[in-house]
């Protein structure tokens, strides 16, 4: 596996390493888009460190962002979700079979 592809790998683990970024990533994946001031007051975190949460998931390609307007709305990548962990599973899944 490529060196990039690994670091791709530990941003996405660690992107879900964090109970808040957890807890943003099961919101967005249950109820669909929502705008990062609803995400905030759902998880009673103050904006800038709401911004610094989902920095972390969308530089792990779990989280999508557009602006409409004033508003910043959030969506959970699916494909990309799945597509990592697939990747991480058949990683580990190649390491232990190196490994018998």
């Amino acid at each position: 596996m490529s060196t990039s592809s690994l670091r791709e790998l530990r941003l996405h683990y660690r992107a879900l390493g964090d109970v808040t970024r957890l807890r943003i990533i099961q919101i967005l994946a249950t109820e669909g888009e929502v705008p990062v001031s609803y995400l905030a007051k759902r998880l009673r975190v103050s904006a800038p460190l709401m911004t610094w949460h989902l920095h972390r998931s969308k530089r792990a390609g779990i989280v999508r962002t557009e602006r409409v307007g004033r508003e910043v709305r959030c969506s959970f990548d699916r494909e990309k979700f799945a597509e990592l962990n697939a990747r991480g599973f058949r990683l580990l899944m190649n390491r232990a079979e190196a490994q018998a």
